[in-house]
């Protein structure tokens, strides 16, 4: 698949659970990775019944690093562009390659709070990532890419940034744009994108895609 910068999700239906003052229902909500444990590093979409993995807890880990790792062996993986556009859809973001004369600064906070911030400074919170799709669109696997294979990788990104000082305003955007390191680069500043079926951890799901099937039913 090959992946345009400049491609709009033009259908925003949903928003994110912290904006409760628009009336309509949560698609994000936050859940323990440990249950009870009150961790809320999940983030599940009930639409799309997918789980989110807090990105902080990959950053500063290169590609290999991750899909060698833990959280792989928990069955997470690499969200692809078309799952990480679908988040942002979901959270009330347009993907417009950072055009910021149509800006989510209220969307583009709630969403870096509940997946983690990576970059923290006065006037910004960013999440960015690592997705599936290398740098130009494929899909991430171990046969075009074997472990210890370099590749140029992409990060998707969620920047709320505070410019009223410049004059701009609050800024919020979720995109691919600017800069992208290679698959064997790690930086405190960015981690990965991980998502799992919620249906193959949530036990019996009242969402009807799982078809009220149990744990460990799913292929």
């Amino acid at each position: 698949m090959k992946f345009s910068f400049r491609s709009i999700c033009a259908s925003i239906s949903f928003c994110v659970a912290a904006m409760a003052t628009s009336g309509a229902n949560a698609a994000l909500v936050s859940i323990d990775f440990a249950p009870g444990s009150g961790d809320h590093l999940v983030t599940r979409d009930t639409d799309s019944d997918l789980d989110w993995l807090n990105v902080p807890l990959t950053a500063n880990q290169t590609y290999d690093q991750v899909r060698t790792g833990t959280y792989y062996r928990q069955g997470f993986r690499h969200a692809t562009i078309d799952e990480l556009q679908l988040l942002f859809v979901h959270a009330g973001l347009l993907n417009d390659g950072f055009d910021i004369a149509v800006t989510q600064p209220t969307q583009a906070k709630a969403l870096v709070t509940l997946l983690g911030a990576t970059i923290t400074s006065e006037g910004r919170s960013s999440t960015h990532g690592f997705t599936g799709n290398d740098y130009f669109g494929n899909v991430v696997t171990l046969t075009n890419y074997p472990i210890n294979t370099r590749f140029s990788a992409l990060l998707g990104k969620i920047d709320f940034m505070d410019l009223t000082a410049s004059g701009l305003g609050l800024i919020g955007e979720a995109h691919f744009t600017g800069g992208h390191p290679f698959s064997d680069q790690a930086s405190p500043d960015y981690g990965s994108f991980l998502v799992r079926d919620a249906c193959r951890t949530a036990g019996r799901s009242p969402n009807p895609k799982c078809n009220g099937q149990a744990k460990g039913q799913y292929n």
